[in-house]
């Protein structure tokens, strides 16, 4: 299972990997509006899907992860706001360190629904493991194919 789980998360940092050097690459081609339009989605975008991998693949370490992961997503965020200007980097610091900690978040629910008082489910954890490290996947290819598409557009 933990080459499913890193599998996912390598997918997923190329994909922003990817996105960054496209927004990068035609950086002068886009305005103010979409420039912190595209820093607001790719960082949070990109912050919650590797948070949430991460809490996956390590999974006892909370607290620790919790900072590394507030500090990764603030990374990103700084990463993808500097294409443009201070707002945009602005934006990108903020909006990375929430989504990486929303993603760790979202990993400790999962992995224990009974802190926000979910029920237990009938499935194994191994599939909840897989359908989400999947459904991040999912999240971060559409997300970044919608953001190359509106700059297409």
């Amino acid at each position: 299972m933990h080459i499913i789980l890193i599998s996912t998360t390598f997918i997923n940092l190329t994909f922003g990997v990817w996105l960054y050097y496209v927004l990068n690459k035609s950086r002068v081609l886009y305005n103010d509006r979409f420039g912190f339009t595209a820093t607001f989605s790719a960082s949070s975008t990109l912050g919650l899907i590797a948070a949430l991998n991460l809490f996956l693949l390590f999974p006892d370490h909370f607290e620790i992860l919790g900072m590394i992961n507030l500090l990764l997503g603030i990374c990103i965020g700084w990463l993808f706001g500097s294409m443009l200007n201070a707002q945009s980097l602005i934006a990108g610091i903020y909006n990375g360190g929430i989504g990486g900690i929303m993603g760790t978040m979202a990993g400790a629910v999962i992995m224990n629904p009974a802190i926000c008082g979910l029920p237990a489910t009938a499935l194994t954890e191994q599939q909840i493991i897989i359908f989400f490290a999947l459904l991040s996947i999912c999240i971060q290819g559409i997300s970044a194919i919608l953001l190359i598409f509106s700059f297409r557009a």
